[in-house]
């Protein structure tokens, strides 16, 4: 592992908020337009949204996860911030190489993370396959998405 810290973004979602390196991100655009499904055929699928001449799926990733009981589901947290577009750099190693866009509520935060963190528990009521694991920094927990995972979610769109 290298000895430099990675420079990292926080996006607000719940459960935890995720982490994700700063190449991942393209752009954070506030208050996007989206085009929502009548019926969209899972809970994450939030629509499509316009950006830069294309049209790009958009995932709610707190509706991605299948909790452990059903009474335990979160919604994402409307009420509680700037609603914003994450569009995510197409994922090396994936099937999909396309432009994404994750849903997400309040104000994304830069941060450098250390190289020594080391993955924590992940609780139980998280869908583990789209999570690498949970980091914990100065005692909060943050998610750390299996971008490939989340690549295949997307090719569902």
């Amino acid at each position: 592992m290298s000895s430099e810290s990675l420079d990292c973004y926080i996006l607000p979602t719940t459960p935890s908020p995720l982490l994700l390196p700063m190449e991942c991100i393209a752009e954070v655009v506030s208050e996007p337009v989206i085009e929502s499904y009548e019926s969209a055929p899972a809970k994450w699928m939030s629509g499509h949204v316009a950006w830069r001449n294309q049209r790009l799926p958009v995932m709610d990733f707190s509706g991605l996860h299948a909790f452990a009981d059903d009474s335990e589901k979160s919604e994402a947290p409307k009420d509680k911030g700037t609603r914003l577009l994450v569009v995510l750099n197409p994922i090396p190693g994936a099937a999909r190489k396309a432009y994404s866009g994750l849903l997400c509520y309040g104000d994304v935060q830069q941060i450098s993370v250390e190289p020594n963190l080391e993955f924590t528990d992940m609780p139980t009521n998280l869908d583990k396959r789209y999570i690498d694991g949970t980091i914990d920094i100065d005692g909060k927990a943050f998610i750390v998405p299996k971008l490939t995972a989340i690549a295949v979610a997307f090719t569902y769109f």
